[in-house]
């Protein structure tokens, strides 16, 4: 098992596996001022084609629902916000690592997606703000998995090993392996790139819920939406196994069956296949 610190200090040292682009970091800083215009923020994504393109294919990929074709960066600010789009980019930027990565964690890019509308669906149904960026805490939540296997790919490979030996989470086999899980790596990782909070935490702890913790809601609704994406079987996450329900983080999002169910219908493969094309 590695030291915590040392993994740690890898984890916060790898751009030069994932980057961020310099377009990105000064959209993110823009936002961040609160002063700066849509159409400010919306020249500056366009400054980048590439990005854009990006950008707009997530925006019309079925998160959201609109009916209508959203073509311009600018009218995707003026439905979604600024805070929504700073972290669309940032997510255009992360849809990359994981194409890269597609052959090593095949199926990961399917469950994540597949949770990201499960997260999204959830936070409409229980009439919660920023639904969109609560999808996208859905679509980040095992970040971390992509940074473990580029990072420390022999450990990675050892936590494979386990998994199929024992038929167990990859959590678990990440806590004997690596001495922390894929969670923690992405909590690292997005605190590098100056997430807010609101957005670490439903990451971070996924796999931990706690009702006293900051954005105990959300965190509730990327743990369950993880949990249906794994009981529908979209994409592969690692494993086979089924985590634990918390009960507290049922209770505290006061849904019943009927409400799952519904979520449910929702994901399928053709649901999320838009997004992959």
């Amino acid at each position: 098992m590695l030291d915590k610190a040392v993994v740690r200090s890898r984890v916060e040292g790898i751009s030069k596996v994932v980057t961020i682009p310099a377009v990105v970091n000064r959209i993110v800083a823009m936002v961040a001022t609160g002063t700066v215009s849509a159409g400010e923020v919306a020249d500056e994504i366009g400054k980048d084609q590439v990005l854009a393109a990006k950008v707009l294919k997530l925006v019309n990929s079925g998160f959201y629902g609109f009916r209508q074709p959203i073509t311009t960066i600018t009218h995707a600010m003026v439905l979604l916000g600024r805070d929504v789009v700073r972290t669309l980019v940032m997510t255009a930027s992360v849809i990359d690592i994981v194409d890269r990565m597609n052959q090593l964690l095949e199926g990961l890019w399917e469950h994540s997606v597949g949770t990201a509308r499960a997260a999204g669906t959830l936070a409409q149904r229980l009439k919660m703000h920023d639904v969109e960026e609560i999808a996208l805490c859905g679509l980040l939540h095992d970040i971390g998995k992509v940074i473990v296997a580029q990072t420390f790919p022999t450990e990675h490979a050892r936590i494979r090993q386990v998994v199929a030996e024992r038929n167990c989470l990859q959590i678990e086999a990440e806590a004997e392996v690596l001495g922390v899980s894929h969670a923690e790596v992405g909590m690292w990782l997005l605190k590098k790139w100056s997430l807010p909070p609101n957005m670490i935490y439903p990451i971070a702890y996924h796999h931990a819920f706690h009702p006293r913790r900051d954005f105990a809601d959300r965190t509730a609704v990327v743990h369950l939406a993880d949990i249906l994406c794994r009981a529908k079987g979209i994409g592969y996450p690692g494993d086979r196994r089924l985590p634990r329900l918390d009960p507290e983080a049922w209770q505290l999002l006061g849904l019943d069956l009927a409400d799952v169910e519904e979520v449910c219908s929702y994901l399928t493969d053709e649901s999320v296949a838009g997004v992959l094309d």
